[in-house]
């Protein structure tokens, strides 16, 4: 008897990246062998390692403020699985600029 996989990452933010910035998270279950995006997108540029559960990447294609939500699942040997939502925003900074005289 096995257990299925067991998030050891919370769910939720896993943090926020500036636009054109590096993206360099890792997701963790106990007993899993293999991870995948089951539901939303990540963000334009970043890819999952289906192996270790990391995201990585260099974000390209947003032109706003966005928080990315997606469901990964992750999957043990026997094929038992577990899924997990998680997010990550990309920031724009902040708009406009005043000028000090």
């Amino acid at each position: 008897v096995s257990d299925a996989p067991a998030w050891t990452t919370a769910a939720g933010n896993l943090g926020t990246v500036a636009a054109l910035g590096t993206i360099n998270f890792t997701v963790a279950a106990t007993n899993a062998t293999t991870f995948g995006v089951q539901s939303g997108a990540l963000p334009g540029g970043a890819s999952l390692n289906t192996s270790t559960g990391a995201i990585t990447g260099t974000e390209t294609g947003s032109t706003a403020t966005t928080t990315y939500t997606f469901t990964i699942r992750a999957t043990d040997a026997e094929g038992q699985t577990a899924d997990r939502q998680f997010s990550i925003t990309i920031s724009h900074g902040a708009t406009g600029g005043a000028q000090f005289n």
